[in-house]
């Protein structure tokens, strides 16, 4: 059986059963200081062998699925995301890629344990003083 791997930065707006191959750089819950610190989701940085970043995102209801399963460092195979639109302003973007990754109910997380590819596990980028 082969596995067909898409890259991130071929990834659009839609459902994918393709799986990705990415690093998990970092993540934390996201709380709503507005409303006692009500969270509203686990986000993360995700890496690929291309060294394409993209911000990941488990909704509330999800949450306690992936939680146990996700930690900083391995490389996991994802399959069965949705790709969306990056919310409008004023709302928080960390990076400048067009689509976040969003995980629901059918998402597959798998931690590898062998690795083919080479995935980065750090990177830095720097910005323009004007643009801070």
């Amino acid at each position: 059986m082969v596995i067909y791997y898409i890259l991130l930065a071929d990834l659009k707006v839609g459902h994918y059963s393709n799986t990705i191959e990415v690093h998990l750089l970092r993540f934390w819950e996201a709380r709503n200081v507005r409303k006692g610190g009500e969270l509203m989701s686990l986000d993360m940085l995700l890496i690929n062998e291309n060294s394409t970043v993209i911000q990941g995102f488990v909704n509330v209801n999800c949450q306690f699925m992936f939680m146990q399963r996700l930690s900083k460092g391995p490389i996991y195979k994802l399959s069965g995301f949705n790709v969306t639109h990056n919310p409008p302003p004023p709302n928080f973007r960390m990076l400048d890629a067009p689509f976040p990754i969003r995980f629901n109910n059918g998402t597959s997380v798998v931690k590898k344990t062998t690795f083919i590819r080479f995935i980065p596990t750090e990177l830095f980028r720097f910005i323009p003083w004007s643009k801070v």
